[in-house]
């Protein structure tokens, strides 16, 4: 959590009055148009559709009366297509993710429920230098519980993971990550911390990875569990295998990380379109044992493996939903700070169990009053 949080108010009535606490950092001195106004009407454009940023200055000199009565902002002034990317270039991302995680925040909730949580990387493919986001989001109602800005290469989502799991104590808690995050300094941090992990084994951990494989083919598994699903013309099978792992049977720098299960999950699907059959065989470690009741704790990791694609299958919905990769732009923190409104655009999606995101949008453009109702309903006004 920011540090820019103990600052603020305990609670803020809407999110408009959040914003007002937003600091401005433009010289006074001839400012026209309202901060807290034009962040308000970005977010307000994303949830109607819009994405680049041309179409969201329309969206605000179009929809400039509604929007000054929804907002309270009743003298506000659109604002130029050159002067909205100098403004959203110039917040401060921490500043704003602080707001938005003070009056939106449902962390609380999930640690209580012990809910697992999916860490996963966005890539904001639009902006020249290399930017991303890294996002908590949990299993069971996709909310974005936290996020984090990440700059360079993608080794350096490695580093940004660890701060954000301990920041936002997310390490105490059941977390599940891809195989770009399975190294002994990681998963020995959710551990100590308390927390539960499920990471995948691929090649970027070569020995671990021929242990996995090794076990998986020379012992019996200790109890194995079967799924099936259909679905967009694809029948899959699922079948999860589980194996009781020794912390001592491997290399020295695993010693701290309490790895104590892995888990094989092979995937059968086939197309009835094609006719075509794939395969596919993934490996697990989880420093949860299987315990005295190994098929449910087997049939909970099987599930939370599932769900962690499901989660990564959000980016989707950036990258076609919200056009994300397809909006250009030669400023990192603006690039940033986009992502940051889409992902809070996104988080009130779910915050009322939206299935169809692009139905909610256009439903939100054709209908006004759904849409005031709406914002009202997740205290955005």
């Amino acid at each position: 959590m920011n540090t820019t949080v103990a600052h603020l108010p305990e609670e803020f009535s809407n999110f408009i009055v959040a914003l007002s606490y937003l600091a401005d950092p433009r010289d006074p001195r001839g400012k026209r148009h309202g901060l807290v106004f034009i962040v308000a009407a970005v977010v307000l454009a994303i949830l109607s559709g819009r994405s680049r940023v041309s179409s969201i200055h329309r969206f605000i000199r179009n929809r400039l009366v509604w929007l000054r009565e929804i907002t309270g902002q009743t003298q506000a002034q659109a604002i130029s297509r050159a002067q909205l990317p100098r403004l959203l270039a110039r917040l401060d991302w921490a500043e704003l993710n602080a707001l938005i995680e003070r009056h939106f925040d449902v962390r609380l909730e999930c640690n209580e429920n012990q809910e697992w949580v999916a860490i996963d990387g966005k890539v904001l493919r639009g902006v020249k230098e290399k930017q991303a986001l890294v996002l908590a989001v949990s299993h069971h109602s996709r909310t974005v519980l936290a996020q984090a800005p990440m700059k360079g290469h993608k080794a350096s989502e490695i580093t940004v993971v660890r701060e954000l799991l301990k920041e936002t104590e997310l390490e105490g808690q059941n977390v599940t990550l891809d195989a770009h995050h399975c190294n002994p300094k990681t998963t020995a941090q959710i551990h100590q911390a308390g927390g539960e992990y499920v990471i995948q084994v691929k090649k970027n951990q070569p020995t671990l990875l021929a242990y996995c494989q090794h076990l998986a083919t020379s012992t019996g598994a200790r109890v194995s569990h079967h799924e099936q699903s259909k679905g967009h013309g694809r029948h899959t099978t699922r079948e999860g295998q589980g194996f009781g792992l020794n912390t001592g049977a491997l290399a020295p720098r695993w010693a701290n990380s309490g790895v104590r299960t892995l888990v094989v999950v092979e995937r059968q699907t086939d197309t009835s379109a094609t006719g075509k059959t794939a395969s596919e065989t993934a490996y697990y470690i989880s420093n949860r044992t299987l315990g005295n009741t190994p098929k449910a704790h087997l049939q909970e990791l099987t599930a939370a493996i599932r769900q962690h694609w499901h989660v990564e299958s959000d980016n989707w919905i950036r990258d076609v939903t919200l056009n994300e990769d397809h909006v250009k732009t030669t400023s990192s923190n603006q690039g940033q700070i986009m992502g940051c409104l889409r992902g809070l655009a996104m988080r009130l999606l779910r915050k009322v169990n939206v299935d169809n995101f692009q139905e909610a949008l256009e439903n939100f453009t054709d209908c006004p009053d759904t849409f005031k109702s709406f914002l009202e309903r997740v205290k955005f006004l």
